[in-house]
């Protein structure tokens, strides 16, 4: 047996590790365990499993007796930098890019993203997983911890990728997972409600949010989007540390501010106004919301050095992320949109930008993850009231009883305007049935999801078909 000792980095050296791994049900072979006591469970207890699983080492908190090399010490904290360390801080070597926001992060980071591979090698980490040279690695949360984001940079500084856009959101802002990056440019796109069945109260919250400006270098630059009523919050934050760029669809003094503004479900058009010239820019991404999602997109460029008039350019040709206000012409004269909205805030701006451009009748299908029940009678309420029939179904209930989140939402909802079922696919088939020409059909919630986490436990979600997958199985037959 091998008793844990306090560690050094050349012991590290010596295990060869692949890489690090905090979560024994994902180790293998070749890798170091990491242990974490925390509030609801103490890993030290997974020791045997990671073992099991091909485990070349341990690195514990507390002393261990075991057939493999165990190394201490004092905290989990401490092992991170250990393991910082050891891979030598590759997160300093790239330009780190931050963007948070109730709403449209995922839609400013991807597309940004793929904009900056033309001109670099970029990375992408969020909610969609992360991506980088051709590697697309699946994500357990939108901000991974902070033992997976070094296994994760290290990798991308071994492909040569100098930039990392990644979306951060409030957990991990709460949690302090990104406190390992200093980051060069920040963006909040907007600050609404959510997640509040895990913060204590908006403010905690919003103060959560407001924390990725702390995480910027100095001289670092924050994007601020002057049409958010946390505005000026945001700005105070920024003081005597950052510089700070704004955009607004609202505001003339804003560094960048869009005027005669035209959008549809196929893409927008609008007047710049930036550094006393005027452009004419257009996007494929469709609605109002994406215009100020293009407008972040924008300001972030130039924040790298990229002349405005390349940007605007840039812009025109970007693709839209996977399930974000994907739009798709049915063959019988209607429209379907898959999109990701899932909180009450992105759910109202869809269905608000929607109503403005159908001829014809709007149906939604929904459904509310097992964290939000809290929010499940207010999203039943807007979507029936909203839609001219609302078809509530399975959305990650989480361990919640499907019964109890489909009664939520029906609580407040339109009578006779809705209706629940459980299997999402065969909603869809049954929604698109129901289309007409003209008629427009929201399919929200869940993206490109392929999965249902039926049960609380993540590392065995149920495969789902997929909602894309759904849409043109159902379409065929039409």
């Amino acid at each position: 047996m091998n008793k844990c000792h306090t560690m050094n980095l050349n012991e590290l050296r010596q295990l060869g590790a692949v890489r690090f791994q905090s979560n024994s049900q994902k180790i293998l072979p070749g890798d170091v365990f990491v242990c974490r006591q925390g509030p609801n469970w103490d890993s030290h207890q997974s020791v045997d499993e990671a073992i099991g699983k091909g485990a070349v080492g341990v690195i514990a908190n507390k002393p261990l007796e075991l057939d493999i090399p165990c190394l201490l010490t004092p905290s989990f904290s401490n092992s991170v930098s250990l393991i910082n360390q050891y891979y030598q801080y590759p997160q300093d070597k790239l330009m780190q890019i931050g963007v948070t926001g109730t709403n449209g992060k995922t839609t400013v980071a991807y597309c940004l993203n793929a904009l900056l591979n033309r001109r670099f090698k970029s990375a992408y980490t969020g909610t969609l997983g992360c991506q980088y040279s051709d590697e697309q690695v699946e994500l357990d949360n939108t901000t991974p911890d902070a033992i997976s984001l070094l296994n994760l940079f290290h990798a991308m500084e071994q492909s040569g990728v100098t930039h990392n856009v990644m979306e951060v959101s409030s957990h991990a802002l709460s949690q302090d997972r990104v406190s390992i990056v200093d980051f060069d440019v920040v963006v909040i796109t907007n600050i609404g409600s959510d997640h509040l069945d895990y913060h204590r109260s908006r403010d905690d919250y919003i103060q959560a949010k407001l924390r990725l400006i702390d995480r910027l270098k100095p001289g670092g630059v924050a994007i601020i989007n002057l049409d958010d009523e946390l505005a000026l919050a945001m700005i105070e934050r920024c003081r005597s540390k950052a510089r700070v760029v704004t955009f607004s669809m609202q505001d003339p003094s804003a560094d960048m501010f869009a005027s005669d503004i035209a959008s549809s479900c196929h893409g927008g058009q609008f007047r710049l106004d930036y550094e006393g010239q005027r452009y004419a820019v257009s996007t494929s991404l469709p609605f109002n919301f994406n215009i100020e999602n293009s407008l972040a997109v924008l300001a972030m460029l130039t924040a790298m050095d990229i002349e405005i008039s390349t940007a605007v350019e840039m812009l025109a040709t970007m693709d839209h992320a996977p399930g974000r206000s994907e739009v798709y012409p049915l063959q019988n004269g209607a429209t379907a949109i898959i999109d990701y909205a899932h909180n009450y805030d992105s759910l109202r701006n869809l269905l608000d930008n929607v109503r403005c451009h159908s001829q014809g009748r709007v149906y939604t299908v929904i459904g509310v993850t097992g964290d939000r029940l809290a929010d499940a009678a207010a999203i039943g309420e807007l979507c029936s009231t909203h839609s001219d029939h609302a078809f509530f179904t399975t959305d990650n209930p989480l361990g919640v009883c499907q019964e109890a989140l489909f009664a939520a939402m029906g609580s407040k909802a339109v009578s006779g305007n809705s209706s629940t079922h459980p299997d999402r696919e065969r909603v869809i088939e049954h929604a698109v049935s129901c289309l007409m020409p003209d008629d427009v059909l929201l399919l929200c919630g869940k993206g490109p999801e392929k999965y249902q986490y039926i049960s609380s436990n993540k590392n065995a979600p149920q495969p789902y078909i997929g909602d894309f997958e759904a849409l043109m199985q159902a379409a065929g037959h039409r």
